[in-house]
This record gives structure tokens, sequence and C-alpha cells, in this order.
């Protein structure tokens, strides 16, 4: 099945985003489109049967709406569907949930981290990495610990936006290219 461009994706998720938010409604919406994210991802013939073109309009709405019944979803998604199908837009409900998590941890001051170390780090040392990381964003990070011997020693910390690479392997990895550079020149003389 196609995908949706991501700026298309992105203006959806913001206008459900700040409808939910106006109404105080956000867990709950938050709620509805990680199921609806789950059921098209889980379902795919759910995604192709509501945007195969030969269906009547009356018929896929009749099928989300039997999805939006059964997933017990609040008013503003149901109408968020009804939208997206008069805009003919079906086709963002495969993406629309992650960047509506997106949003939602963005709003909450959440960060999503992912911290690899050499080794396993112990509690005290998680600890401070994650008030380090908390310090230096702003933000409350959400870290995936992940164990690394390719490493070698130290750490490599990914930002959604950045990744700091303190890591052995590459320090040792810039030696190399460094002396490599020196011999060039040298070799040129």
């Amino acid at each position: 099945m196609r995908r949706a461009p991501g700026s298309l994706v992105s203006r959806y998720a913001k206008s459900l985003f700040a409808a939910a938010r106006e109404r105080g409604v956000l867990d709950e919406v938050r709620r509805d489109v990680a199921a609806l994210s789950e059921a098209w991802r889980d379902y795919p013939e759910v995604g192709l049967l509501v945007t195969n073109p030969r269906l009547s309009r009356k018929k896929v709405h009749d099928i989300l709406m039997s999805l939006a019944d059964r997933l017990q979803v609040h008013d503003i998604t149901r109408r968020f569907l009804d939208v997206l199908m008069e805009k003919d837009r079906l086709i963002v409900l495969s993406d629309v949930g992650a960047r509506f998590e997106q949003l939602w941890r963005d709003h909450e001051g959440e960060i999503n981290v992912s911290v690899r170390t050499a080794v396993p780090v112990g509690d005290e040392l998680r600890r401070a990495i994650h008030d380090h990381l908390a310090a230096r964003s702003g933000r409350r990070p959400q870290i995936a610990w992940e164990c690394d011997p390719a490493l070698l020693g130290g750490v490599v910390i990914e930002f959604p936006d950045r990744v700091f690479d303190g890591s052995l392997a590459r320090k040792l990895a810039n030696l190399k290219d460094h002396l490599a550079w020196a011999a060039l020149a040298t070799a040129d003389r």
C-alpha cells in the first residue's frame, strides 16, 4: 500500500492534536490513534479495503465507523476519520499514529533518547546519565538502553536530532583517519 508524504501526515496529526488539546481530551485521542494505528498495522487488509477506489464512499464510511465503534473512539477521533474520508486522505492513517505520539511526547516534555554502551551499566550510572540528559535537554528523557560490545568502550547517545559518539571505536577510527592523512601529507613532500 502507498504511503502518505510526511508533510501531509504531519499536517493532519497536528490538526488532530490541536483539536484534542483544545477540548482537553489528549489522552483519549492518543489512545484512539494508537489503537487505529495498531489495527492498520496488524490488519493491512483494512487499509487496502478502505482505500479501494471501487468501494462506494458510503461503504467506506460504514467500515470506518464500524472500526471506530469497535475501538470505542472519542467523537473527535470519529470526526477526524470523517474528515480524512471526505478529503480522500485515508492513506495518512498508516503513519499518523507515530507523528501524533511524537507531538504528545513533545507536549509532555519528553524526549526519546537511545544510549548504547560497550558493557552493561549499573543503576547508579544510569541515574547519572538520565539526570545529565534531563539537565542538558531540559526535558524528561525516555531512554532506550542498549549494550553494544562493538563500541569497545565509552557511550553513544542518540537524540532525535543529533548523536554524541564518545565510543572508543569512534576515537580509534578518528585516529586511523588522522594517521592516514598524516601519512599522505608526509608522502607528498
